[in-house]
């Protein structure tokens, strides 16, 4: 005999269900305004951006990737990002290592320091950086934007290749040395090859936050040449109105590269963001 389950039942799931499509639709109508935006023909007699559209093209893209000169600025926030993100995986990566499977000296002292720049603001630590950059004459070049991050991505990195390489086996460890594997060795081999979605996962965050930064280019640049993204968007700001077309086509162009590494580590990145979630 078939049991049919009672309406009730159904009602605890439907109501998550209507939450969890509110909560989407939430963070999702920013984006599909923007495209909307972006792709609209603009009205000259109606500039509200809200209004109904006369109808769509693409020529807003092409007017902000050329007279906009969103290909320069894209070229430098690559220059800016990959070296960034590169470094930060890689000194990251040892650092975990240390931190989480090595015992030394003062090794919990030292990294109980590096956590405490979590606490400190980024817009506190800005005036002694342009201080120490200006002094070795390096304002208003790539490596202002790219040295200072290193320290400060430090602390969140650290801390989470810390608890990740914390949950792999240390026999794996005994086993190198036994082959006679040296530390370095057995990073690089054996327990970095381990961390893949661990690093994917911290490879996407570093990256949207390096893409993202106003900022650190806003203090450390003013040559147009080398203005990053967020920095060119400003171009299609006037002194007393702004064109909302052309802002929505760049921010539509400036999103496309987080969007294209995300959907490309989609897999690695949840698996790295729930491990150690679930113990078995």
């Amino acid at each position: 005999m078939v049991k049919i389950k009672p309406v009730m039942w159904y009602m605890p799931r439907a109501i998550t269900y209507l939450v969890l499509i509110l909560f989407v639709l939430v963070a999702v109508m920013p984006l599909l305004w923007m495209w909307f935006a972006a792709f609209r023909i603009t009205d000259p007699a109606n500039p509200d951006p809200f209004a109904l559209p006369k109808g769509f093209t693409a020529g807003n893209l092409v007017k902000a990737w050329s007279t906009g000169k969103m290909n320069s600025y894209m070229m430098n926030s690559i220059l800016v990002a990959v070296p960034r993100v590169f470094a930060v995986l890689l000194l990251a990566s040892l650092a975990g290592f240390a931190f989480g499977k090595l015992r030394w000296k003062y090794r919990d002292l030292i990294f109980t320091a590096i956590l405490v720049g979590m606490m400190i603001p980024v817009q506190a630590m800005l005036i002694p950086i342009y201080y120490n950059l200006n002094r070795f004459g390096l304002v208003n070049t790539r490596f202002a934007l790219i040295l200072p991050y290193f320290g400060m991505a430090m602390p969140f990195s650290c801390f989470m290749m810390r608890a990740f390489y914390r949950d792999l086996p240390n026999e794996l460890i005994d086993s190198a040395s036994m082959d006679g594997c040296s530390k370095f060795r057995t990073w690089l081999h054996i327990m970095a090859p381990l961390t893949k979605p661990a690093l994917i996962s911290l490879l996407i965050f570093e990256f949207m936050w390096s893409w993202n930064d106003y900022l650190l280019p806003v203090i450390m640049i003013y040559s147009d040449r080398l203005r990053t993204m967020p920095l060119g968007l400003n171009y299609f700001r006037g002194e007393y109105n702004a064109d909302q077309a052309l802002i929505a086509a760049g921010v539509t162009i400036c999103t496309l590269p987080i969007i294209i590494v995300y959907m490309t580590f989609q897999r690695s990145f949840i698996a790295g963001i729930t491990a150690g979630a679930v113990k078995g």
